[in-house]
C-alpha cells in the first residue's frame, strides 16, 4: 500500500497554537506533511516556492493581517479559515472570497 500524505499550510502566528497542531498530527499520526507559517509574509514566501499543497489551514488574524490577505494567492488550494472570532459576516466574505470553509474555534 502507498504512503499517501497531505500536503499541508498551516498559517497560524501563536506559537502555543503551532505546538498544539504539530503534537497533534503526531499523536494521532495523521498523513500529514505540513509547514508551518508565523506570518502573512512568511506564508507568501512560501507559497511562490515550488512546494505544492493539497491543502491550506489559515488563522484569520495573523500579526501581519489577515488571512483574506492570502486567499487570492492561494486560489487553487482548498483553503479553511480558523478564528477565536465569532463573526457572520467574516464567515461570509471568506467563503464568497473562496474559502472552502470557515470555522470558529474557542479559548477559554
Amino acid at each position: 500500500m502507498e504512503n499517501l500524505s497531505i500536503q499541508l499550510l498551516f498559517v497560524e502566528d501563536n506559537r502555543i497554537d503551532q505546538t498544539m497542531f504539530t503534537r497533534f498530527v503526531k499523536q494521532e499520526q495523521l498523513p500529514y506533511v505540513y509547514t508551518i507559517a508565523g506570518s502573512v509574509h512568511t506564508a507568501e514566501q512560501i507559497l511562490v516556492s515550488e512546494q505544492q499543497f493539497d491543502i491550506a489551514i489559515l488563522d484569520y488574524m495573523l500579526g501581519d493581517g489577515t488571512a483574506f490577505d492570502l486567499l487570492e494567492k492561494l486560489q487553487n488550494i482548498p483553503t479553511i479559515i480558523i478564528t477565536g472570532i465569532g463573526d457572520e459576516e467574516i464567515a461570509v466574505r471568506a467563503m464568497k472570497a473562496g474559502a472552502y470553509d470557515y470555522l470558529t474555534h474557542f479559548t477559554q
